[in-house]
C-alpha cells in the first residue's frame, strides 16, 4: 500500500484554497471573539469548518487506504469540492458577523466623548474613519456577498475579502489606540468646566453681596 498522499494539479489547488480560507476565517474568528463586548463566538462558522475538516478527512483516509466507499467514482473531487463550500461559506458567515461586532464596538467606544473632544483627539474619525467605515459594510462587504460564488475558480474574491477583513481589524485598533487620549481630554475638560461654573458661582455670590452692601449704603444715605 502507498502510504504517500498524492494529488492532481486541480486536487492540489483546490486543498491550497481550501487552506487558505481556513487560514483567514480562523483568525478572524478569533479576533471578533476578542472585539465582542462579552468575548462571544459564532457558533454557525464553526460547524462549518468542522464539516470542512470532516471532508478533508475522508479524502486523507482514502487516499491512505483506509477508507473504501461503495461509490469511487470522483470521491476525492467530491469531497475536496463539499469541503471548499463549507469553508466558503464559514469565511463569508465570519466577514458578516465580525464586521456588524465591530461596527457596534467603534461606536460604543466613541460614544460619551463630545464632538469637541473627538475632534481634538482624533479628527481623522470624523473625516476618515467613520466615512470608510460606512464605506466597507454599506458597499464593500454587500458588493463581495452579491459576488459570492462558491464554484468560483479564481480567487479574487478570497483577495478582496482578506483585504477588508484587515482594514476593519485596522480601524478598530486604531480607535482602541486613541481611547486614553480620548478619556484624558474628556476628564480635562469636565474639570475645567467645573473649576469654570465654580469660578462663576464665586463671583456672582461677590457681586450679588457688593449689590446688597451697595443698597443698603444707599438706603442709609
Amino acid at each position: 500500500m502507498d502510504n504517500n498522499l498524492q494529488f492532481d494539479v486541480e486536487q492540489t489547488e483546490r486543498i491550497r484554497k481550501i487552506a487558505r480560507y481556513h487560514n483567514v476565517t480562523k483568525e478572524l474568528l478569533l479576533f471578533g471573539e476578542q472585539a465582542d463586548p462579552e468575548n462571544r463566538t459564532l457558533l454557525q462558522p464553526i460547524n462549518e469548518l468542522r464539516n470542512c475538516l470532516d471532508h478533508l478527512v475522508r479524502v486523507i483516509l482514502y487516499k491512505l487506504g483506509e477508507h473504501r466507499p461503495t461509490e469511487q467514482n470522483n470521491y476525492v473531487t467530491a469531497n475536496l469540492d463539499k469541503s471548499y463550500g463549507h469553508v466558503y461559506r464559514a469565511a463569508y458567515d465570519t466577514l458578516d458577523w465580525v464586521s456588524i461586532t465591530l461596527k457596534g464596538r467603534i461606536l460604543t467606544e466613541m460614544d460619551g466623548f463630545s464632538n469637541e473632544t473627538i475632534q481634538a483627539v482624533m479628527p481623522e474619525y470624523y473625516s476618515e474613519i467613520r466615512p470608510r467605515l460606512e464605506e466597507l459594510l454599506n458597499n464593500d462587504i454587500v458588493e463581495l456577498r452579491m459576488e459570492k460564488d462558491v464554484t468560483a475558480k479564481d480567487e479574487a474574491n478570497i483577495v478582496k475579502y482578506g483585504e477588508i477583513a484587515a482594514e476593519l481589524k485596522d480601524l478598530f485598533k486604531r480607535i482602541i489606540s486613541k481611547k486614553p487620549a480620548l478619556v484624558e481630554h474628556h476628564t480635562r475638560k469636565q474639570e475645567s468646566e467645573k473649576r469654570g461654573k465654580g469660578q462663576r458661582i464665586r463671583e456672582g455670590l461677590v457681586i450679588g453681596i457688593i449689590c446688597i452692601i451697595v443698597g443698603w449704603g444707599i438706603s442709609l444715605f
